[in-house]
């Protein structure tokens, strides 16, 4: 099934002389996808009457989603105004985004997290994706199609996305670089206001590094010796830390782009003081990066949040050895904000409506 949102200009004016249009056409429907948020071929008023049908059936046919791959399926709504988004498609499955509004600075910003896979094959022990297993790769229409469904939701507009919802981003790698330059060039946000986050596969890394373009790259570490991340990333024993800093630091050099490490608070896991000063030691002679130290969002598994005491400290001993370090905010957590958690529930019959409050 063709996707709208997975073409730019210029394929949207291949696909209009396809459909017997002028080519101008195909720029006009670019314009009511990514300008407009607009999924409903009836509402382009500006299209002749044959391209819309030919549009709603070739996309389709779905009267109550028009457009596209995708459907809301359910939303929650934190006190924090973070919304959780359920999206189901024709075949049977769903995915998760994320979009998180932040208004305390003093550049206020919309920050979209999406999906890249359906599942995820990677099998970190504390993530609630993985312990759905794999299902299948979501294509770069369907990652443009959940950023356009949430700004068309919420009437928001994201100024930033991040490829770091389910899935491992370099596992599908050509849709996810396509979804990145359609976001970039067609949506109009920012290359630089682009992250993609990896648990550490390498040869994605690598490739990323070669296309010199000027979004971030984030690596979910998690632990700074291999015993520890064989077993919380199991991809590690693949792409051990050795090989993971020679190919972070290459990235550095070839884009100038900062790394942003990312490393999820685990108590009595990857928490102790110990372990930052490991970490500290393995990133002494990595330019460019920066540690994200993230509160656990509880899922199914078995581990629980670091207390705010520890987490703090954690911090100042990376600080303190001269790691650039911030400590995340935690967003989400009454609307299980983690990956897959939404997913899971509707798995298990519950229900998935609930706003601020609820």
């Amino acid at each position: 099934m063709l996707n709208p949102f997975g073409l730019s200009t210029p394929e949207l004016e291949a696909l209009a002389a396809q459909l017997g249009q002028p080519e101008f056409r195909g720029r006009q429907l670019a314009r009511w996808l990514f300008k407009r948020n607009e999924t409903d071929p009836a509402a382009m008023s500006d299209l002749p009457k044959g391209f819309r049908e030919a549009l709603q059936g070739r996309h389709g046919g779905r009267p109550h989603s028009g457009v596209g791959a995708l459907d809301v399926l359910g939303q929650r709504v934190a006190a924090d105004d973070t919304r959780k988004f359920l999206f189901g498609a024709a075949g049977g499955w769903t995915l998760e985004a994320v979009l998180m509004p932040y208004r305390e600075s003093g550049t206020p910003r919309v920050t979209a997290c999406i999906s890249t896979q359906v599942g995820c094959a990677v099998g970190c022990v504390f993530c609630a994706t993985g312990l759905s297993g794999f299902q299948k790769n979501v294509s770069a229409g369907e990652m443009v199609e959940q950023v356009v469904r949430m700004q068309r939701e919420t009437d928001l507009r994201v100024s930033n996305v991040v490829f770091m919802g389910m899935g491992e981003p370099f596992l599908n790698y050509d849709e996810t670089l396509k979804a990145a330059r359609i976001l970039n060039k067609e949506v109009g946000i920012g290359m630089r206001h682009l992250t993609i986050s990896t648990s550490g596969v390498i040869p994605g890394i690598d490739r990323l590094a070669d296309e010199r373009l000027q979004l971030t790259l984030a690596v979910s570490l998690h632990a700074p010796n291999d015993e520890l991340r064989d077993y919380l990333v199991p991809i590690n024993k693949r792409y051990p830390l050795a090989d993971l800093k020679r190919a972070m630091v290459g990235f550095f050099e070839k884009t100038g782009r900062r790394i942003t490490v990312e490393y999820v608070l685990l108590a009595g896991v990857n928490d102790s003081e110990a372990l930052a000063r490991q970490l500290a030691v393995y990133l002494a002679d990595m330019p460019g990066t920066h540690v994200n130290l993230i509160p656990y969002n509880a899922t199914d598994a078995e581990f629980q949040p670091s207390t705010p005491a520890v987490a703090v400290r954690f911090r100042a001993i990376l600080r303190e050895r001269g790691v650039n370090a911030t400590l995340r905010v935690e967003r989400g957590a009454e609307i299980e904000g983690a990956c897959g958690q939404l997913r899971r529930r509707l798995e298990g019959g519950a229900p998935l409506a609930k706003e601020a409050g609820g």
